[in-house]
């Protein structure tokens, strides 16, 4: 079965993605050959992290899942087997 991509799915992507990049610069960083370009590349990374991240989705469909997850336990608490 085909599931759509939810934004959750798409956020991680980006994130890993971004930690593959600041991983990359961190060795770089601490090998000593690092410059000003380095700098201003992984800047560029993490704006670009934000700007692709809709972090008011993110939030309503967390409180979402934690509704469901609120009425499950509530609908397992007053079941009676």
């Amino acid at each position: 079965m085909i599931q759509a991509i939810t934004s959750e799915q798409v956020f991680v992507t980006n994130l890993e993605q971004f930690m593959t990049k600041a991983d990359k610069f961190i060795k770089i960083y601490y090998s000593g050959v690092s410059d000003d370009n380095h700098v201003l590349e992984i800047k560029q990374e993490l704006k670009n992290l934000v700007s692709d991240t809709d972090l008011q989705q993110l939030e309503i469909d967390y409180k979402h899942n934690c509704e469901i997850k609120d009425l499950m336990s509530d609908y397992h608490d007053s079941s009676w087997w």
